[in-house]
């Protein structure tokens, strides 16, 4: 019920914004896309087939899972991450799900795919950290703005060094928290976790973030790349608008407006928070708060097309029935 009022109150949000803003100038600026949409798609997708690499790096044992694997996975838990009021909630554990149908145990399913998405979020928020220091340095926002910019920063600092004090300490952290919501009820019904199977799977997860540096740093590394695609895909789309920004405007963008993802991930397609956080910084850095509504809506026109794409995979990766070869998915071969 709550995420349904999310989404009514993005959607109100979105319209206001639109009537206020004016649907022809909206409409001006996008026309303005055009062929460029060409570019801007290529570097979306680099950025999903990059961050599909990185899932495939993930896998301890990745002979039992193709390329083209880890890329169907990663797209069809896009489009329920899109789609879907969950947000990672769902989308992360149908990724273990559909890995574990390509042939992992399901405990290696889940240590991939949370050790992708928690190496990415290390990357997010060393870029975002950057990004908002950056941001508040040197163009001075309202008061307000700063506090939460620099607020942001922090908390994400926090999350940072928390993370590598308990890789460090090989700290069951994810077991921990399970089992905390256990014990304060918040986990109800069937929801009873097997800890010795969530630590387990930690084991697994540690393998990659604490026992092996350099397959860590690789990942790390092609993460990194990901989030360059993206700052190339909104330099293509500033040029679009008919933008002429510095080169150092698209990673500022990108950096501020990251925490829209997170602080809104049960919303569908961030709607309404997306325009107004792309409105905002657009008017802290002087450039015009319709062109950051147009930027907004044109990004999630490739996310909604992407997520098009990942619903057709999905169907087609939950019909197949490959052998999942479970001899080879024993424990006795994981680290």
């Amino acid at each position: 019920m709550l995420r349904t009022v999310f989404l009514l109150c993005g959607t109100a949000f979105f319209i206001i914004l639109l009537w206020r803003l004016g649907p022809s100038e909206i409409l001006v600026l996008l026309g303005r896309i055009g062929w460029h949409s060409i570019p801007i798609l290529f570097f979306y997708a680099a950025h999903h087939a990059t961050r599909a690499l990185a899932l495939h790096t993930c896998v301890l044992r990745p002979r039992l899972v193709r390329y083209r694997d880890a890329l169907a996975v990663r797209l069809s838990g896009e489009a329920l991450r899109s789609l879907t009021f969950t947000g990672p909630l769902l989308a992360e554990p149908a990724r273990a799900w559909l890995l574990e149908r390509r042939g992992l145990t399901l405990k290696e399913g889940y240590a991939a795919t949370i050790t992708e998405y928690l190496i990415n979020s290390f990357v997010v928020a060393g870029m975002s950290i950057a990004g908002l220091l950056y941001f508040v340095e040197h163009f001075e926002p309202a008061p307000i703005i700063s506090r939460i910019a620099i607020g942001i920063a922090s908390g994400l600092g926090v999350f940072l060094a928390a993370s590598t004090i308990a890789i460090a300490r090989r700290f069951y952290l994810i077991g921990t928290l399970i089992n905390s919501m256990a014990r304060l009820g918040v986990l109800r019904g069937r929801l009873r976790p097997d800890m010795t199977w969530i630590n387990r799977m930690e084991d697994i997860l540690l393998a990659v973030l604490r026992d092996r540096p350099a397959r860590l740093a690789a990942i790390a590394l092609v993460e990194a790349v990901a989030q360059v695609f993206l700052i190339l895909e909104l330099f293509c789309l500033l040029h679009a608008l008919g933008l002429a920004v510095p080169y150092r405007y698209p990673f500022v963008i990108e950096a501020s407006t990251k925490v829209t993802g997170v602080a809104f991930a049960f919303v569908p397609l961030q709607l309404g928070a997306a325009e107004g956080t792309y409105m905002l910084v657009f008017n802290t850095l002087g450039l015009p708060a319709v062109a950051g509504f147009a930027l907004a809506f044109a990004r999630r026109a490739r996310s909604l097309v992407a997520a098009g794409i990942g619903l057709m995979v999905l169907a087609r990766v939950s019909r197949d029935d490959r052998p999942t070869q479970r001899s080879l998915g024993s424990d006795q071969h994981l680290p």
